[in-house]
């Protein structure tokens, strides 16, 4: 698993009761920035990933926003959002698109939303609210930092064989696995391993590494990513 330590053993347990062995290996770190939250009024809270609620919970500013509502991407990052203490969760099925359209419908009218996000963001949530006249104050409340060399046991199983097929939760897991495998002399490796990407851009940044065996899934959630999983395998 290369995600971050925290997501990675989530995934491990549902890899095991699938059958399969998980190898952690997360290339990412997540680090706290200590951004400061300005002060309201907000309409509603806006997150992308469990990773910005966990590191909002910690915050002071926590206690303002929790009777506020919550519009979370998938169900993981809702969880994480009721943990937090938000009474009222809605949940967007999909990416940041799919938020974007779960914001619009329940805010007809211009609002003003607080996005509690990371550093790095493959859509623009405020840019695309604001095409339905929307305020966005994105907070950036961690950042995930790329290893600079390929963890020990990914090394080993792309060594020994090991690996039996690699899994993508994002773009910026796909293309450091990629150059730190190059850089190892592990890319021809990686290219010959199967692999099951999160969504299309994801196998594209895996297409571009010469990675051919590339499954989609989907829907961008992990349930479906399990699922192009044992469909790769299975061929």
């Amino acid at each position: 698993m290369l995600r971050p330590e925290r997501a990675a053993q989530r995934t491990a347990e549902a890899l095991a009761r699938l059958g399969h062995e998980a190898i952690l290996a997360p290339v990412l770190t997540i680090e706290d920035l200590p951004s400061p939250i300005p002060d309201g009024p907000f309409d509603a809270v806006l997150a992308t990933s469990a990773n910005g609620l966990r590191k909002l919970k910690n915050r002071r500013e926590i206690a303002s926003l929790t009777d506020l509502p919550l519009i979370a991407v998938g169900d993981r990052t809702a969880e994480a959002g009721r943990e937090a203490g938000f009474a009222t969760v809605h949940v967007a099925e999909g990416d940041g698109r799919a938020l974007v359209a779960e914001a619009a419908a329940r805010f007809p009218t211009p609002a003003r939303f607080l996005h509690a996000a990371g550093a790095d963001r493959a859509f623009d949530i405020a840019g695309a609210l604001a095409g339905h006249g929307h305020e966005t104050i994105v907070v950036e409340l961690y950042r995930a930092t790329a290893a600079t060399k390929l963890p020990e046991a990914a090394t080993a199983a792309l060594r020994d064989g090991t690996a039996g097929a690699v899994l993508h939760h994002s773009g910026r897991i796909a293309a450091t696995l990629a150059a730190l495998a190059e850089a190892e002399g592990l890319g021809e490796a990686l290219r010959a391993l199967p692999h099951a990407a999160l969504a299309p851009r994801i196998a594209a940044i895996l297409g571009e590494a010469g990675c051919g065996r590339v499954e989609v899934a989907a829907r961008p959630d992990e349930a479906a990513l399990l699922e192009a999983l044992q469909a790769i395998l299975n061929r």
